[in-house]
């Protein structure tokens, strides 16, 4: 859409000749406006899944790729002293508008990701008074703990660096939630175990003590009466 009103501002039936400076400075807000545009998609909707914030990404960098060749040639034979300085610029306003986009896929997928945490809630239960055998190999949940990464940045169709950037935060968040809840649910065992083994320690001091008393003679008891 952005390339076809740029198209029009240049198109022999709209453009003035002598406002042609005029028609260049519309141009570049138009570029500017569709950066505001990206800033400004109802990110938080309901209708509007990751993959489309994906794919928005995605057309506006093939965009900004294609904007300072297409402007150049649109206006060769009628800007004379034209600097493609200046569509860089403002190609640069919308690769800026990445940032907010970014922010809110890498929260969606490790809010997702957090959601599979869950489950290491349940894996002390697995193994306490089991007499499993140790694990040889990762529990399911830890594939599903990558899943939405993977489904969602890593198999779209991004361009490869900018793949590489969110998955790479998105993992550096994950790593660092899955470090809290391991540590929270290992604290809590090791609580869990200590417990026992107090309770274990006071019962068999408990019975040692019985035992020690069954064997005192009725005539102490009586002496002591």
């Amino acid at each position: 859409m952005l390339r076809l009103c740029i198209a029009r501002c240049w198109d022999e039936t709209v453009l003035l000749t002598p406002l042609t400076h005029r028609f260049f400075k519309l141009t570049l807000q138009l570029i500017k406006r569709y950066a505001v545009w990206l800033t400004e998609i109802p990110v938080s909707s309901e209708e509007l899944e990751v993959a489309d914030i994906c794919k928005a990404v995605q057309d506006a960098h093939t965009l900004v790729q294609q904007l300072p060749s297409v402007v150049e040639s649109l206006t060769a034979s009628k800007l004379p002293h034209y600097d493609p300085s200046t569509v860089e610029s403002a190609c640069d306003d919308v690769i800026a508008s990445f940032s907010v986009l970014a922010d809110y896929v890498i929260g969606a997928v490790t809010e997702n990701s957090e959601k599979v945490l869950e489950q290491t809630q349940a894996v002390p239960r697995l193994y306490r008074r089991t007499n499993r055998e140790m694990p040889t190999e990762p529990l399911s949940y830890m594939s599903a703990l990558t899943e939405p990464l993977e489904r969602e940045v890593f198999n779209s169709s991004l361009p490869e660096h900018v793949k590489r950037e969110w998955c790479t935060r998105a993992a550096a968040l994950i790593t660092e939630r899955y470090h809290d809840t391991v540590s929270e649910v290992l604290i809590s065992l090791r609580k869990t175990e200590d417990s026992l083994a107090m309770l274990k320690r006071g019962r068999k001091s408990a019975t040692q003590t019985a035992s020690s008393a069954n064997l005192v003679s009725d005539e102490e008891k009586l002496e002591h009466s």
